[in-house]
């Protein structure tokens, strides 16, 4: 896993920034888990953050980066560590988890909200097999595609809904509303 530490300025940048909203994430990699607060746009979703980047202030974060503050790392060992905040390589992401219960609704009176394209779809049960952990979930496509047309896509970052993971060197489960799954690190997938 690649990460630094945050500079000052743009941690205060990213907390004093009215146009952006925290968002509190699990970001899995193949050394460490690291939860914590990421920030993206109010009227950008996660999936955005990591398959786009965003200019707070004009300062450009989150081209390869994804900044995270109030971090905890988890280690396999079952070493913890804590840090203020640090930059983590998009790269190195197997996938990304957000309950959205503990996230504000967004008001629909608010400034610049994004209007996406409203097209007939379809959900696809997933299972999604990484290097450490079985991803099980929904993705979606459009009503006339296929699993692989939901995957084998431009965007780094794949979408999918009430997930559930199951680490392979634990007898866990978790969940969560949404992650985003670096199809990059995909070992193999099917339908369920």
């Amino acid at each position: 896993m690649q990460a630094g530490t945050l500079p000052t300025q743009a941690t205060g940048i990213l907390e004093g920034d009215t146009r952006l909203r925290q968002v509190e994430v699990a970001v899995f990699t193949d050394t460490c888990t690291l939860t914590g607060h990421t920030y993206r746009m109010k009227f950008q979703r996660l999936l955005d953050l990591l398959n786009q980047d965003f200019t707070p202030n004009l300062l450009p974060i989150g081209k390869d980066f994804m900044p995270l503050t109030d971090v905890e790392a988890s280690f396999p060992s079952g070493k913890r560590e804590s840090m203020a905040s640090i930059y983590v390589s998009k790269a190195s992401i197997l996938f990304v988890g957000e309950k959205s219960e503990h996230q504000p609704k967004i008001p629909e009176t608010e400034d610049g909200p994004k209007a996406y394209p409203v097209r007939a779809k379809k959900f696809i049960g997933v299972e999604i097999h990484m290097p450490l952990h079985k991803l099980t979930g929904q993705t979606y496509v459009e009503v006339w595609q296929k699993l692989l047309d939901a995957v084998d896509r431009a965007d780094k970052f794949i979408p999918l809904t009430n997930v559930k993971i199951y680490p392979k060197l634990e007898n866990t489960v978790l969940t969560f509303d949404f992650a985003a799954v670096n199809r990059d690190k995909i070992i193999y997938f099917g339908e369920r």
